[in-house]
């Protein structure tokens, strides 16, 4: 495996636990009650191309689940639903009901909390293993010097803490009685990968209310971790303002086709023929094609990890999206005047910069 090989990026699943974890971690998300701690969840088609539904998080009075549901009723058949904790007996109610085809979680402290706790377990456990759907702990393999050759083609621009031990490890430890070397080195390293891809990925807040849009933007790299584009990773989600994502992209090369047969380098036509860019869909545009909500409203707005091109714009402009958030990050020419043209084309936008990568 070498640096600029399209397998360097992460596995569908681990993507989606990182993500799930992620989204607990926005500034929006809270406990639902006292009873219950916050929850982030994302839910998938369970097909090959493993298509993102929908990502949110558990809000006062409403748990992740029932947001999903309260969103999107009629997605939830046949998916696979990825939480950042083991789901709690009324949210299993609503996962059974919704006809899902399985459930992976994080082995952290449950969703429920306080008195009670493991009734709840075992009624949640009960109640799965008497219905069609399988539910178990899911922790993200890629390795940690995978991820490290990641973060450099994603392009990300925190500062990198190769070192940082994670608070949470002990906890999980003895919330699961984990003593099998095997099983503890699985969990510290999914762990480490994800701090690492958090930190790198940290970027500016000027303002109090930067922190919605920088974790929205944090979103957007840990997609462009899952790219094959051998050379940039780019990542792209769409947000409704009901609460959730809807939209969810990263660019690549299309569905089915052996990349190592296409094009690899160049945005302009090589004397041997097509550049890369001829082949590689963007982020933007697979956000668009697979995103479940199919009328874009004027206050959804899109994020993308860097300035979409001259022909996303068009595609963005022609669904009625004007507002987009991304990073502004490079000087070439190429993306100053994608910049200009997005302060044409747009009524908003909104400029994060990022801070740079330390060695």
């Amino acid at each position: 495996m070498w640096e600029n090989d399209p397998c360097v990026r992460l596995e569908k699943k681990d993507l989606c636990m990182f993500l799930a974890r992620l989204m607990e971690e926005s500034p929006d998300c809270h406990a639902p009650s006292d009873e219950f701690n916050k929850t982030g969840i994302v839910i998938c088609e369970s097909n090959t191309v493993h298509k993102m539904v929908a990502m949110s998080f558990s809000k006062p009075g409403l748990h992740a689940v029932q947001q999903i549901i309260r969103c999107l009723p009629s997605s939830l058949r046949d998916c696979t639903v990825y939480l950042s904790r083991k789901p709690c007996t009324t949210c299993t109610t609503f996962l059974i009901q919704g006809s899902v085809s399985s459930v992976y979680y994080w082995p952290v402290a449950p969703e429920k909390k306080g008195d009670g706790v493991e009734e709840d377990i075992q009624q949640s456990d009960c109640m799965f293993l008497r219905s069609h759907i399988s539910s178990s702990v899911l922790l993200p393999m890629t390795s940690f010097e995978t991820v490290k050759m990641i973060a450099k083609k994603i392009q990300c621009k925190g500062q990198l803490k190769l070192d940082d031990q994670t608070e949470d490890f002990k906890e999980y430890c003895s919330l699961f009685n984990i003593c099998e070397d095997t099983c503890t080195k699985r969990m510290e390293n999914a762990l480490r990968c994800y701090k690492f891809l958090l930190e790198c990925s940290q970027l500016e807040k000027k303002k109090p209310e930067d922190e919605v849009h920088r974790h929205a933007l944090q979103l957007c790299y840990f997609l462009a971790a899952r790219s094959d584009d051998p050379n940039r990773g780019v990542g792209c989600t769409i947000y409704s303002q009901d609460g959730y994502f809807f939209g969810a992209g990263y660019n690549g090369y299309p569905i089915g086709i052996l990349y190592a047969n296409l094009p690899w380098a160049g945005r302009k036509k090589q004397k041997t023929g097509l550049a890369k860019r001829e082949v590689v869909v963007h982020a933007e545009a697979n956000a668009l094609l697979y995103r479940s909500k199919c009328k874009i409203e004027e206050t959804d707005i899109l994020y993308c990890t860097k300035p979409p091109c001259s022909d996303c714009q068009n595609l963005l402009k022609d669904v009625k999206i004007k507002t987009i958030h991304f990073v502004e990050e490079s000087s070439k020419q190429s993306d100053k005047v994608s910049v200009k043209v997005l302060k044409e084309n747009f009524k908003e936008k909104y400029q994060e910069v990022g801070l740079h990568m330390e060695d």
